[in-house]
This record gives structure tokens, C-alpha cells and sequence, in this order.
């Protein structure tokens, strides 16, 4: 007896590996590829709008302090007391005597001493005292001179000052200026300075400045609020990405790490191309993938120097460690599909290749020679008739 073989039909087995693991594939790639492209892109949309939500808490809090520096600079006591101050004859010479003996003896001369502690200065002072947002208010006459102060300030003439200048402008119309976000050396603080001419309560003219130092450690609480998950991180910045204000401590002249990225999108932006989401990956200085979301202040439509961004970001590893586990257990999934389809195809294509049983049967069956049957004699004649005897 032959012993058995084992046959493989190849045509059905390449039939069923490319069509069974194709859809593997195929699968595998909308699954992992494009299922994880567009979860990048939901949660680079959803950074986006934590962004957008704290760009309008800082611009809100902005806002509210131009508004409160304002409403101070037409108070009528400190407009009349700017005004009063400006009647006076202005001698410069003096004035710049004054400063210089306050620089060189370490604090203000009995002139300037007057004038902190009187009624205006009083009432800056309870300003401030009740709002600690402002580490400084400070009042000046037409000519720059203090008037007022909540505190003692860095000198008596004002009007060298850029601030100034620009405050008082041509003296007949003033201008509202918000500086950007720097260290004061008076207030000894971070903040941003918002300048208010203050009109003649009479009309038609200019008599003072007002300048105010908000500190913005409040912006900072606003950064510091978007706390997502571990690596989570939320920083004010500078279109050229330069950093404004940050939670963490932020080195001088330190760079967003993503600056370049940045500067890209939006130089993109203002040359006319289609706006699209602004969030994008980028890789950090120690090396990790991490996903950005910008969103855009809009102080810059007030004030073009204020070109501020709110950028938040988040680790990569992150933010896809539970799809990844999951993506994981799928690949197992898909691992075992794809070797239950390996071993169908094998088991199908042997079974097709296999003979039928009848055909077996035919193979074993052994031809033996024709044998014709011999025919049987016939039946002998009957009894042959007696032979007649003859007489």
C-alpha cells in the first residue's frame, strides 16, 4: 500500500493570504494610522481652545485695568490737582536739582517728601491699598513734574521718560498707552504700564499724565490654571516667540521651542494663505514629541506692540498612553486574526487538495484479464431414436 502525502492547493492558499491579510492591513492602517492621525488632530483642536479661552482671560484682566487707570485719570481730585500743579512757573533746572539730589542721597528731598504726603497722593495710595494688583500710581503735571504718588517713586521729573511723552503727546489731545509686560525698577515687579492723559477739568487741553503699574501675577495665576494632566503647560508669548510670562521661571532671552514653527504659521497666515487650525507638533528641548495649540490675544487690534499669543502644549506621550495601550491589545488582536487566517488558508488549500474517496477507491482497484465464460454444452439430443431392426 502507498503511504500517504500530504498536498497543498498553492492557488487557494495565495488566494486566501493575500486577500485575508490584505484586509489585515488595511485595517491596521484606518485603525491605527488614520484613527490616531485624527485623534492628533481633535486633541491639537482641543489645546486650541483651552488656548483661545485663556487668550480672553488675559485680555479681559488687560482690559479692565486700561478701563480702572482711565476712570482714575478723570477723577475730579486728581485732575484738579494736576491742574493746579500745572499753573505753577516750571523751572527745569530746579527740577533736575531735585533729582539729582534725591540720586545721589538715596531718597527724596524734603520738596518731593511734601509731596507724597499730600491728599492725592494719600488717595492713590488707599487706591492702591485696596487694589494690590497696582504696585504703583503716579500723577505728573504739563511739564512732568510729580504731583502724586502711592508710593515713593524713582525721581521727580517725569518728562524725559518715553512713557511720558507719548502720554502727554501734543498737549492739546493725549493718548491712552499700554506698555508691554517688563520688570519696573520703582515697583520692583513684573507688569505692564498704562498711561492716561488727564484733562483740564476746564477743557481743551492737557494738564498731567497718569501712570500705572498693574502687576500681572494675576496673568500668571491664569496661566498657571491650565494644569492638563503632567505636562501640561500654558506660556504668553511674543509672535516672534519670545517669551512674555510663563509659570515656570524662564531664563533671559530664553525661545519658545517651537518658535520657528511658529513664526512659519503665522508668516503664512499674513501673507494671505487659508487660515487653518493653528496647532501643531513640535519636539521640545529635552527631546519629546509634544502637541501645540496657539491662540491669538486680541489686544493687538487696540495695540499693534501687544503682539501677544497664548500657547499651550502637551506631551505626546502623554496625551496617547491610553490609545496606545489599547492600540496595543489590537495588534495582539490582529496578530491572532492573521494567524487564524494563515492556518484556514492551509487547512482549506489541503483539503481541496486532497482526493475523494471514490477516486481512492479507483486507485486501489486491481484490473484483472476479461474471462469469457465458456458456454455450456447444450443439452445432449435427446435419446437418439432406437434403431429399427429390419426383419
Amino acid at each position: 500500500m502507498r503511504p500517504a502525502t500530504l498536498r497543498m492547493n498553492l492557488r487557494v492558499f495565495t488566494a486566501f493570504l493575500v486577500v485575508g491579510l490584505g484586509m489585515l492591513v488595511v485595517a491596521s492602517y484606518l485603525v491605527l494610522g488614520v484613527g490616531q492621525a485624527r485623534l492628533r488632530d481633535a486633541w491639537g483642536l482641543h489645546l486650541r481652545q483651552v488656548a483661545d479661552q485663556t487668550a480672553a482671560s488675559v485680555d479681559a484682566y488687560v482690559y479692565r485695568r486700561i478701563i480702572d487707570a482711565t476712570v482714575l485719570a478723570r477723577i475730579p481730585q486728581v485732575r484738579d490737582a494736576a491742574a493746579a500743579d500745572s499753573r505753577q512757573a516750571f523751572d527745569r533746572n530746579a527740577a533736575l536739582v531735585y533729582d539729582r539730589d534725591w540720586q545721589q542721597a538715596g531718597a527724596p528731598p524734603p520738596t518731593v517728601r511734601a509731596i507724597l504726603g499730600n491728599k492725592t497722593s494719600g488717595f492713590l495710595a488707599d487706591v492702591a491699598a485696596i487694589n494690590p494688583i497696582y504696585r504703583e500710581l503716579l500723577l505728573t503735571d504739563r511739564y512732568g513734574r510729580l504731583v502724586a504718588a502711592s508710593g515713593t517713586t524713582s525721581n521727580y521729573l517725569q518728562s524725559d521718560e518715553p512713557w511720558w511723552r507719548e502720554g502727554f503727546g501734543d498737549g492739546v489731545r493725549g493718548h491712552l498707552v499700554v506698555g508691554d509686560a517688563r520688570y519696573d525698577d520703582s515697583s520692583r515687579s513684573w507688569g505692564i504700564e498704562i498711561v492716561a492723559p488727564v484733562e483740564d477739568p476746564a477743557g481743551g487741553s492737557v494738564v498731567g499724565v497718569l501712570k500705572a503699574v498693574a502687576d500681572i501675577r494675576e496673568v500668571g495665576a491664569l496661566l498657571g490654571g491650565v494644569r492638563m494632566g503632567q505636562t501640561g503647560d500654558a506660556v504668553l508669548l511674543h509672535e516672534d516667540g519670545s517669551f512674555v510670562l510663563g509659570l515656570r521661571p524662564i531664563a533671559a532671552n530664553a525661545r519658545f521651542f517651537a518658535a520657528d514653527m511658529l513664526r512659519e504659521r503665522l508668516a503664512a497666515i499674513q501673507q494671505g494663505q487659508p487660515q487653518g487650525p493653528l496647532h501643531f507638533g513640535a519636539t521640545a528641548a529635552d527631546g519629546s514629541a509634544r502637541l501645540v495649540g496657539v491662540a491669538a490675544s486680541q489686544l493687538k487690534a487696540s495695540y499693534p506692540h501687544l503682539n501677544w499669543l497664548v500657547a499651550v502644549s502637551q506631551a505626546d506621550e502623554e496625551l496617547f498612553a491610553p490609545v496606545r495601550a489599547e492600540a496595543t491589545s489590537l495588534l495582539v488582536v490582529l496578530g491572532l486574526t492573521a494567524l487564524a487566517v494563515v492556518l484556514f488558508a492551509l487547512w482549506y488549500s489541503v483539503r481541496l487538495a486532497a482526493p475523494t474517496e471514490s477516486a481512492e477507491m479507483d486507485m486501489h482497484l486491481v484490473r484483472h484479464p476479461h474471462v469469457h465464460r465458456m458456454e455450456e454444452p447444450e443439452e445432449a439430443e435427446a435419446e437418439e431414436e432406437p434403431v429399427k431392426e429390419t426383419v
